[in-house]
């Protein structure tokens, strides 16, 4: 198995992990909106603990249309 395959698989195994410790439920109730139902970008980035940030993108340069 390659080093890829490696972080990979390490990941998934730490997914699954968390995903027992922790309901998805339960996940979803700590979640916090401002009035516009959305999280404030600066306290994402500064609020201890794990925090993601996503996008959605309707093209890619390399691959175009990814959906309309």
């Amino acid at each position: 198995m390659g080093m890829m395959e490696q972080f990979v698989s390490a990941a998934r195994d730490g997914v699954e992990r968390r995903r027992s410790e922790v309901p998805l439920e339960e996940l979803e109730g700590q979640i916090e909106h401002d009035e516009d139902g959305h999280r404030p970008f600066n306290e994402t980035l500064t609020r201890p603990g794990l925090s993601l940030i996503g996008e959605f993108k309707r093209r890619s340069p390399s691959a175009g249309t990814i959906r309309e």
